[in-house]
């Protein structure tokens, strides 16, 4: 292998490379004995795949046959990729026209005359045992510079995708091999972005068919390698035009349309789910016409929102029917919550839906319109108005995520979970697992510290669990979690907690967003895998190493930092900790917790700041910091330049206990086997403080609204416990760190500060502190 080529290490005429050049050929049927290209096999880490039965000789000749592109195609070509193509290519030979010159090749690697463009292209056919592989050293680049590297691929095996990758001498090394079953026998656009290494001046391209147990035949063409940022391709002409980031619904406000496309501006129906015979028409205005057959015609749209107890709303659109049709309108919600309307009239008139949800929560409701099968005519609706009142519950607030400046706290010492600032979940992750159910999610006394408090509880079902509670068809490992509803970015993270004392199950406190890029998106293409994250963990409880040691424990934590500029699924900083008490002995959190001790575990996330394009270089570096009662126990700094793992983008706060089960060792997870009936976590307090860096970056999460509990599901109340006055921060005690508090908003209006509600901060104030001082 080469080694990577360091500035200065090297002069211009020591930097030669090898080269395998072969004569070009037609395609010949594979296994030919001079087909066969003497190797020397190779096994770079991350790929392996599996196969299935390959395609047979004739029936690939007639695949190949078909894909044999005029010069028709290859304007097409150039008109959809002119602005790229007009580039310099730093690749030598990427179009394979003079065969594989400037190109080493190790294994069942051929030129045929088949090519997405031009008359050549690359076709690999590994086997068992047998990896394909072409890889080109590229010099004179720019150290630390960001560089797209893009080709066109192809499979008949979605199982055995063609590999685009660098290495040696990229700041990450990436690799591109995934392909859709959708997608098999079609030529299809790969591009990324690299970052060359700080102290490198070259790295290493390559085109891989990994080896399998099957006759895939993988093919390259148009390999390109550009200097910067590129503008993301588009779909080929022809193609319907890639998907792009969806529409997030956030809860309405009152005079909002809880429909879309309600007037019916969109022809194909937008938002409507149209059935047989259902068009729009192209009136003005335009209507829904619904014609009657041997099947009935619908049209219907569901609504994103739960409509809450104690509302009022009208449905209202205008009407009409050809003689002798009877036609309806109806709403439908869960509980068999029903309203319907019917009509016949032969001339437009206004019909109204009256919602009324008296004592009860209404989810999943849908609006049909409807014509009834063998009527002799059609049905006719437009202007269909549905607004909201206010009060509709939706999870997400706005869309992007509205930044946060103020403290966020809450100690529940009201006794209730407030479903305006927490979700609380459903979901499942991690396998093996029926996930967290909101009725694991509970309200309690307790004391911290010899004080009374209101603690929220997470519970949490092991493998000896016998109660009637089941989640996503599970009774056993099943938590708890909740999450903030709104999004913050940079700051301190404090959670005042007692973790689930009992090994399988993980107590956890992270912030957490998700993308899954859709292809119309510009970011889908910076990266090979189109999932960006932004996660902070602490976890506990883990081993040490992070490996298949088995060797659990409740005095070592997980202190992860996933995404940042480096993506998300597959960039990740992993720490393994030993926790440690104030006098540097083991502290077992474990054994805390069943003496009932809560602590204060802190995540302080500085996101820094970005200098150019997108952060080639950082003016300013993030970092994140990890702290049990005050003391360091991890910290993470970003790279000066490039992609890191410090994320950026605001998140939810998460906190919550679950069942990691990843068939670690011979344990059920990474926590260890979940050999109890009932564990739980408690949670005294919450506080966010905002450190409002200029990398804050607040955006959507591809899927904000799933799986989250209606307010009904929330924790029943408990009686509340009244904070102390002059509390200002919330942590119980009134203490000096109030007092600084109060006289830093001295001569203030500052509600928070001004104790007696007077208007302003004085004397009055600090002797109602005063007055408190160290109680709880």
């Amino acid at each position: 292998m080469r080694p990577v080529t360091r500035r200065g290490a090297f002069s211009s005429l020591e930097r030669t490379r090898t080269r395998t050049v072969l004569p070009i050929e037609p395609y010949r049927e594979r296994g030919s004995e001079d087909d066969a290209i003497p190797t020397a096999h190779r096994t770079p880490g991350g790929f392996t795949r599996c196969g299935k039965t390959g395609m047979p000789f004739h029936r690939f000749v007639h695949h190949v046959e078909g894909r044999v592109r005029c010069g028709l195609s290859t304007l097409v070509l150039l008109a959809a990729g002119a602005s790229a193509h007009a580039q310099e290519n730093l690749l030598e030979n990427g179009s394979f026209e003079t065969g594989l010159d400037g190109w080493t090749a190790t294994g069942p690697v051929f030129i045929q005359e088949v090519a997405w463009q031009g008359s050549r292209s690359v076709r690999m056919q590994p086997g068992p045992g047998d990896t394909a592989e072409l890889a080109q050293w590229v010099d004179g680049l720019e150290p630390r510079g960001r560089y797209t590297i893009a080709a066109r691929i192809r499979t008949d095996d979605h199982l055995a995708p063609p590999i685009l990758g660098i290495r040696n001498g990229a700041q990450i090394a990436k690799a591109h091999g995934w392909v859709a079953i959708d997608d098999e026998d079609r030529w299809l656009e790969r591009r990324f972005e690299v970052h060359v290494d700080d102290d490198a001046t070259a790295f290493e391209v390559y085109l891989q068919g990994w080896q399998t147990d099957d006759a895939p035949t993988v093919e390259f063409d148009d390999v390109r390698l550009w200097s910067g940022r590129q503008a993301p391709p588009t779909a080929d002409p022809g193609d319907e035009a890639w998907p792009g980031a969806p529409v997030i619904s956030v809860a309405p406000a009152a005079g909002d349309s809880l429909l879309r496309n309600p007037a019916f501006d969109d022809p194909t129906g937008g938002a409507w789910a149209l059935g047989i015979n259902a068009t729009i028409t192209e009136d003005d205005p335009p209507a829904m016409r619904l014609l009657s057959g041997p099947d009935t015609s619908r049209a219907s749209q569901t609504i994103d929102v739960t409509l809450p107890p104690g509302g009022e709303w009208r449905i209202s659109m205008e009407v009409r029917t050809d003689p002798d049709v009877v036609a309806s309108a109806y709403f439908t919600g869960s509980e068999e919550f029903l309203v319907t309307r019917s009509f016949g009239n032969t001339e437009w008139e206004t019909i109204e839906l009256e919602l009324r949800t008296e004592d009860r929560w209404v989810r999943n409701g849908k609006l049909t319109l409807e014509n009834w099968k063998n009527q002799p005519g059609a049905a006719w609706y437009r202007k269909v108005s549905f607004t909201a009142i206010g009060g509709e519950w939706m999870p997400t607030l706005a869309s992007p995520p509205q930044r946060q400046t103020e403290v966020f706290f809450d100690d529940f010492s009201s006794g209730t979970l407030d479903s305006e600032r927490w979700l609380v979940s459903g979901k499942a992750w991690g396998g093996d697992n029926g996930g967290v159910a909101p009725a694991n999610v509970m309200l309690v006394e307790d004391v911290d510290e010899g004080q009374p408090i209101v603690a929220l509880r997470l519970e949490a079902h092991g493998d000896l669990y016998t109660g009637d509670l089941e989640h996503n068809g599970r009774r056993t490992r099943v938590g708890a979690a909740i999450a903030t509803r709104t999004y913050h970015a940079s700051g301190r993270y404090e959670v005042r907690a007692k973790i689930a004392p009992e090994y399988g199950t993980c107590t956890a406190f992270w912030p957490f967003h998700y993308i899954d890029h859709r292809m119309g998106e510009a970011g889908y293409w910076h990266e090979p895998n189109p999932r960006r994250n932004t996660e902070i963990d602490w976890e506990f409880p883990t081993d040490l190493a992070g490996s298949d040691t088995g060797n659990f424990s409740f005095t070592k934590a997980r202190t992860n930092s996933w995404g940042g500029q480096f993506g998300g699924e597959g960039g990740e900083h992993k720490g393994r900790k030993v926790l440690t008490d104030e006098n540097g002995a083991p502290l077992d959190l474990a054994l805390e917790a069943f003496d009932g001790r809560y602590h204060t575990f802190t995540i302080e996330w500085r996101s820094g700041a970005d200098l150019g394009d997108e952060a080639i270089t950082r003016t300013e570096v993030g970092s994140v910091r990890w702290l049990i009662d005050g003391r360091l126990v991890d910290e993470l700094h970003d790279v000066p330049f490039g992609q890191g793992n410090v994320p950026f983008r605001a998140a939810r706060f998460w906190l919550g206990t679950w069942f990691p089960a990843a068939g670690y060792a011979d344990n059920v997870g990474w926590t260890g086997d979940p050999d109890f009936d009932t564990t739980a976590a408690h949670i005294a307090w919450v506080r966010i403080t905002p450190f409002d860096q200029p990398r804050d970056l607040w955006v959507d999460e591809t899927v904000p609204n799933l799986a989250w509990a209606d307010p009904e599901s929330y924790p029943s109340g408990i009686d509340p416990i009244e904070s102390p006055t002059g509390d200002l921060n919330h942590d119980g005690l009134v203490d000096g760190a109030d007092l600084s508090i109060l006289l830093g908003n001295w001569n203030s209006s500052n509600t928070d500060s001004d104790l007696d509600g007077s208007g302003l901060v004085d004397g009055a104030d600090l002797n109602l502190l005063l007055a408190n001082w160290m109680t709880g």
